[in-house]
């Protein structure tokens, strides 16, 4: 009888959902050759090509079979490895994140996290990034998510920072390219609202603050609505609405660091379970998407 080790199906799956072997390698720990090399293993044990030999990512007919079945065995290995070993880790974390990302990640992250460990509790509050930060300051939190202009981050370990574009998010062109730029922000003290202001002030473009809102619902509804535009971070751009790095008005953004701040000191076992997984879920997301250039 031929065993298939659930490391190489968790490897493949993470392969397929991330597309790539480099971000599977990323969040599993493990190099490109390592990787790979599971892989390779993998089809030698079944004795088949689960991907398509060429340029892309694409899965054979034996593959996808493949990627169906290995869902559901990874789903019963984590839901036996809850039931046995989950229950039995339990506590309080209390967790800081700006809203957008809030929206980008955390549902599905937390929900994976409860299936595994039930007993521990995320309180998540979720705030412009400077509030976070300071709260985070005065031990208000064990865990937050901020975001900082590119190269005024504290330096940290790779998977606790990521660097994201930011894009300006239109959905009517007259809009963007209008005489005054109407802008869609959040309160004073957010990152994008700075970033944005800077942008068009170093640039000469006359602009005015059209609508305010603390909420991200508010800032993508006045959007939707023609009210004028806005900033995101490149990676959690709503897909309904459009995403430019420039445009013939619109100077470049920059970069924003996203970073995960924690007390090393200080970790508990639950604490540690969730920062893991919020690892694995600021990995998870789309890598930067390709942004519309000079718009004309």
């Amino acid at each position: 009888m031929t065993n298939i080790p659930i490391d190489f199906l968790r490897t493949f799956v993470t392969i397929k959902d991330l597309g790539g072997f480099t971000h599977a390698g990323e969040l599993l720990g493990r190099s490109q050759p390592a990787i790979s090399l599971q892989i390779k293993k993998l089809e030698s044990t079944l004795g088949t090509n689960i991907f398509s030999r060429g340029s892309s990512l694409e899965l054979t007919e034996d593959g996808e079979y493949l990627y169906e079945a290995a869902q559901q065995i990874l789903q019963i290995n984590d839901q036996v490895v809850a039931r046995i070993k989950g229950e039995n880790v339990s506590g309080r974390v209390r967790l800081g994140i700006p809203n957008d990302f809030e929206l980008a990640f955390l549902p599905r992250a937390l929900r994976e996290l409860s299936n595994i460990y039930p007993n521990i509790t995320v309180e998540v509050d979720s705030d412009i990034s400077k509030s976070i930060h300071q709260r985070f300051q005065r031990n208000y939190y064990d865990v937050c998510l901020v975001m900082e202009p590119e190269g005024e981050a504290a330096p940290l370990d790779e998977q606790d920072q990521r660097v994201d574009q930011l894009a300006w998010v239109v959905n009517d062109s007259s809009v963007a390219e209008a005489d005054i730029v109407p802008l869609v922000t959040y309160p004073q003290g957010c990152i994008y609202r700075a970033m944005m202001e800077t942008a068009l002030e170093e640039a000469g473009v006359p602009y005015r603050i059209a609508y305010t809102s603390p909420s991200l619902l508010g800032i993508m509804s006045a959007v939707e609505e023609g009210l004028g535009v806005t900033a995101l971070a490149a990676s959690v751009v709503p897909a309904n609405v459009r995403a430019h790095e420039q445009t013939e008005v619109l100077p470049p953004l920059g970069a924003v660091s996203v970073s995960l701040y924690y007390r090393q000191n200080e970790l508990n076992v639950a604490t540690q379970q969730v920062l893991d997984f919020l690892r694995s879920g600021l990995a998870e997301l789309s890598p930067v998407p390709a942004l519309g250039g000079r718009q004309r």
